[in-house]
């Protein structure tokens, strides 16, 4: 997988079964608008992302969620602007 010089610039964690991706807002493309490219190199570097849940901060310090559905980006809000929130909402939202 070629990353142009534009690509988004993040980190991501992974805690048990959620991957946690931070936007870090380098002036390159947003991970909002360069999530699949992305996921493709998370994936690159853990193999399949199948069972795990993905949340993101963005360029503006907001935590929302991400799921591919077949092979689409789709995302969901969190709204959230601390990871430990977004990762509760997202565990709420997992058990309904």
């Amino acid at each position: 997988m070629k990353r142009t010089r534009f690509s988004a610039d993040y980190t991501y964690t992974v805690e048990g079964s959620v991957i946690a991706i931070v936007d870090l807002d380098l002036g390159n493309r947003s991970v909002t608008n360069d999530m699949e490219l992305v996921l493709n190199e998370i994936r690159a570097e853990l193999g399949d992302l199948a069972g795990y849940s993905v949340i993101y901060r963005d360029s503006m310090g907001r935590w929302d969620g991400v799921r591919l559905v077949n092979g689409v980006v789709c995302f969901y809000g969190l709204g959230e602007a601390d990871k430990e929130s977004a990762l509760n909402r997202l565990l709420h939202l997992v058990e309904s």
